[in-house]
């Protein structure tokens, strides 16, 4: 039986012991350890509770060691509550595991993020599968951004291109693009943030959205700072030479720098 059958199956009243083993002697050898292991002892005894406010108290006592080398020490307690009946403790274990990025959870997080009922729940289920950047992940991704949810479809979209593969984007484009065009500035923002490829369809599209007086400030912004990596077409090139009067501060020094590495390029 694989390690991740082992846990989901493993109960409450064997979850102390196990911390124990976890830790080698307890955690009294570092400063504070003590406490620590007592700390995660109390909070596994207050999951037990029917009241959904204690458990949820008991997983936010254990937050605060995710990003310590105690981290393992509540693992197994964090990845019970995965399948708490209450959208906020599985929201709030999703938490502590995107710190995490325990192996381990992998799988669990991708059944979440896929399968929950709550939209906010499989919103933090993305977030949380963005962390691992596993190319593994990314039909999950690509399923994501057919959510109607934009918090979801946004989480997705960024767990998409994150993903630690050069040629993910490409493969991605069409669906990059159509995020890069739609409605939601968000989303918008999320999709010109995370490009990390060139393409002339990707340049069209910043251009566009500089060339258009209409642009939302933010979206514009972003344009600006990726269009650094192209060579300029005329319309576009007088379009942020106007900008340069901006009323905005940011907007006037990144239309400066798109500019200057213009001639930067030139120079090459």
């Amino acid at each position: 039986m694989s390690r991740k059958k082992i846990i989901s199956k493993v109960p409450l009243s064997l979850i102390i012991p196990m911390l124990v083993l976890f830790n080698g002697c307890g955690g009294g050898r570092l400063s504070g350890g003590a406490k620590i292991q007592n700390d995660i002892t109390v909070a596994v005894n207050d999951y037990n509770s029917d009241n959904w406010e204690i458990r949820f108290n008991a997983i936010k006592k254990v937050s605060r060691y995710s990003n310590t080398v105690y981290a393992k020490n509540s693992f197994l307690l964090v990845f019970k509550a995965l399948d708490d009946s209450h959208s906020e403790i599985r929201i709030e274990a999703l938490k502590i595991l995107k710190s995490m990025k325990a192996p381990a959870a992998e799988k669990k997080i991708t059944s979440l993020a896929l399968l929950d009922e709550n939209a906010n729940v499989r919103f933090f289920a993305y977030s949380a599968l963005g962390e691992y950047g596993n190319l593994q992940n990314e039909e999950i991704f690509i399923k994501g951004l057919q959510e109607r949810d934009w918090l979801v479809k946004e989480a997705a979209l960024k767990g998409l291109m994150t993903i630690k593969d050069p040629e993910i984007q490409i493969k991605n484009l069409d669906a990059i693009l159509n995020a890069v065009k739609g409605k939601n500035i968000s989303i918008r923002l999320t999709a010109i943030s995370n490009l990390n490829i060139r393409h002339p369809l990707i340049y069209d599209e910043l251009a566009e959205i500089i060339n258009n007086k209409e642009s939302n400030l933010y979206v514009l912004k972003a344009a600006l700072q990726k269009i650094k990596e192209y060579k300029l077409d005329a319309r576009t090139k007088k379009r942020i030479i106007e900008l340069l009067t901006s009323r905005d501060k940011n907007v006037r020094l990144l239309s400066l720098q798109v500019l200057k590495q213009q001639e930067l390029n030139l120079e090459l």
